[in-house]
């Protein structure tokens, strides 16, 4: 198997490396790589643009991030600074707008229950009391930075006076009991500034509009339900994007090998050289794709969910299954190609029948036995009669002898 696998490297190597049985020129070389790289940066680009085609779940459901955010917010004040967001100048609580125009998908009419009540919570009523709230909150900070300011000026006058230091050599302006008496004010001006904060608080959120808005994002079952359907367009997502993809692959790899067939079958060695490399090209973005959708597809993810719960939550067991499950499904798809695709006994079939090298396709004369171009051997000896035949034959043509079991599988 190794041995197999490495003669499949060197001559996957000198396939494309090689016109004519000669090796390319480097400058040839590098206009080969250059053209490569720009197909590969194109196919790339077309499998970004086709997987960016369908709509995500956000964009199907723009209001579940919104809601997502308010009920996993736990904090019971937490109405206020919600609503003071919205009202502000770069609100970022708002149901997005989606862009559906050459998109796949449409955008749930779930979301158009918030989306029509977010407008209506910005009215002047309500950016008025923002503005007042803002004005308040702001006050409060400022007396509360002045009562600091001032039980730290009293702990110093209070020192100088237990002390006995004469007042006049006094660093304070005012004596400690004045700044005691100063300080009850600013508290108390504190104290009835938060007295109106609250009130204009309870104002705002007793605003039909708000109250409207809120219980809306409070609506507990029916944000059960938008998250069901979030997880469910989630979960068809990945695989929608990623049958795209491969529908946007496929057409170029079928292209790229019949046009490397026909390329080899008439000799069109040039183009059979460029075709080779192009269908390369176009089968390592879809490999990584498909690898990508073993490891991280949610349908192989739910598989395995399914294996480790029924193998009782060994977590460690889907590693087993992984490292054993994707060499077999490559081992699979090399013998499907080598049965279907790149069969010996099937490319021998028709290039001996065009009188052309069972190894390489290049034309042979009449009766040659060695290919002048790789050097393979175009006969072998029948086992029955020990006449020469063409390798690959499934029948000896001089006695009739079946060689099916003698070939190479």
């Amino acid at each position: 198997m190794v041995r197999w696998f490495k003669r499949l490297i060197r001559s996957g190597i000198r396939k494309s490396t090689h016109i004519r049985q000669e090796p390319l020129n480097k400058v040839s070389l590098v206009i080969l790589i250059l053209i490569d790289i720009f197909v590969l940066i194109n196919v790339f680009q077309g499998l970004d643009s086709v997987g960016r085609w369908p709509l995500s779940p956000y964009e199907q459901y723009p209001c579940y991030s919104v809601y997502q955010a308010y009920q996993s917010n736990t904090d019971a004040n937490r109405d206020v600074p919600w609503v003071m967001d919205l009202l502000g100048d770069y609100p970022t609580r708002e149901v997005p707008s989606v862009d559906t125009v050459g998109r796949l998908g449409r955008v749930s009419d779930q979301c158009d229950r918030l989306r029509d009540l977010t407008p209506r919570v910005r009215n002047e009523q309500t950016r008025v009391l923002r503005q007042e709230i803002e004005t308040l909150q702001t006050d409060i900070q400022t007396l509360d930075q002045r009562i600091v300011t001032l039980r730290e000026q009293y702990d110093s006058t209070l020192l100088e006076q237990i002390a006995g230091q004469d007042p006049e050599l006094s660093i304070n302006e005012t004596t400690a009991a004045q700044t005691l008496s100063e300080i009850e004010t600013t508290e108390a001006q504190r104290a009835a500034v938060t007295q109106t904060f609250e009130a204009k608080k309870t104002e705002l959120l007793n605003q039909p509009d708000v109250k409207a808005y809120l219980t809306a994002l409070g609506d507990r079952p029916f944000f059960t339900s938008l998250e069901q359907d979030f997880n469910r367009a989630q979960f068809w997502h990945a695989n929608q994007q990623f049958f795209l993809q491969v529908l946007f692959l496929v057409p170029l790899i079928l292209i790229g090998y019949f046009w490397h067939q026909s390329a080899v079958d008439h000799q069109r060695n040039t183009q059979a050289l460029l075709s080779w490399h192009l269908l390369l090209i176009f089968c390592i973005p879809l490999l990584i794709k498909v690898l990508e959708f073993i490891q991280f597809g949610n349908l192989i993810a739910l598989i395995f969910d399914v294996l480790i719960a029924l193998l009782g939550g060994l977590v460690f067991v889907s590693s087993y299954l992984l490292i054993f499950i994707i060499p077999l499904i490559g081992f699979g798809l090399i013998k499907l190609l080598q049965r279907f695709v790149f069969n010996p006994k099937v490319q021998a079939k028709s290039r001996i029948q065009k009188q052309r090298c069972i190894q390489c396709s290049c034309r042979l004369s009449q009766g040659e036995i060695f290919c002048p171009f790789c050097g393979f051997e175009q006969y072998s000896a029948c086992p029955r009669c020990d006449r020469p035949i063409h390798k690959y034959t499934e029948f000896c043509r001089h006695c009739g002898v079946n060689l099916s079991d003698s070939l190479p599988s």
